[in-house]
């Protein structure tokens, strides 16, 4: 197992990503997800970059961020911007959230789009050769096993590779 921290951790504090990926090397992480706030402040050409980050002996396996599941246009245009971060990074994966309403508020319509909104969003990463992961987080309708599964099986969302229906 490999074990990665995120950016997301030191949303907080004022640490540049050069410090974060020395602390990550030095207490025994091999890799760092970036959140993708972090991801864009990062120029294409800056010196800490997905080079700088493998010759510390660490990845960047995976770019998180907060897609806009509920605006169609939004959503391609920041999955596709996600899409170029990952790949500039040298990530495989990307992780959002199952939209912001909790399972058991959310109505049939809302769960649905959410839905829609997920697989668009698989099938523009799978086409750049990335998958999307959904975190499991409260607020979301993947903030309990069984919503998850439902969502799963009821959506037709891509599962490792496989469409589920």
């Amino acid at each position: 197992m490999k074990i990665s921290l995120c950016t997301i951790s030191f949303r907080h504090q004022l640490i540049g990503l050069k410090d974060i990926a020395y602390w990550a090397r030095d207490n025994g992480f091999q890799g760092i997800e970036l959140w993708a706030i972090h991801a864009r402040k990062q120029f294409p050409l800056a010196i800490h970059n997905a080079q700088w980050m493998a010759a510390q002996g660490l990845s960047v396996p995976m770019i998180s961020d907060y897609l806009p599941l509920h605006d169609p246009d939004l959503l391609r245009s920041r999955t596709l911007a996600l899409c170029a971060q990952a790949r500039t990074w040298g990530a495989g994966k990307m992780r959002t959230f199952a939209g912001r309403q909790a399972s058991a508020a959310a109505t049939p319509d809302e769960r649905r789009q959410t839905i829609r909104a997920l697989r668009e969003a698989c099938i523009i990463a799978a086409a750049h050769g990335l998958r999307l992961l959904v975190e499991t987080h409260s607020g979301s309708l993947a903030d309990t096993l069984a919503s998850t599964g439902h969502q799963i099986s009821q959506g037709s969302v891509p599962v490792r590779g496989r469409t589920v229906r």
